[in-house]
């Protein structure tokens, strides 16, 4: 299983801020399975789906990573899981 993680993120869905997010974590991103989770005391509903946009650092270097559209499968009070649709994409900044 490939594993992208993304440290100190700024994170947007649908256009709205995400507050305090630790962490974003991508699970198979390039396969025909991708999913992930968002570490953070405000996580997104189950249920929601929309745009996912990353701003975070990776191997030292600052990324932005667009997810077209997620679903988000499971919430809990420190997090979220989601499933990804469409292809991941990433441009270093």
């Amino acid at each position: 299983m490939a594993t992208e993680a993304y440290i100190q993120p700024e994170v947007t869905f649908a256009g709205r801020t995400v507050g305090e997010v630790l962490a974003v974590t991508l699970y198979n991103a390039d396969s025909d399975d991708p999913h992930g989770s968002m570490t953070t005391h405000q996580p997104l509903h189950e249920g929601e789906r929309g745009p996912l946009v990353v701003l975070g650092t990776r191997d030292k270097k600052r990324w932005r990573v667009t997810l077209p559209e997620v679903e988000v499968s499971r919430a809990s009070a420190v997090g979220c899981e989601f499933t990804v649709f469409g292809r991941v994409e990433r441009a270093a900044l």
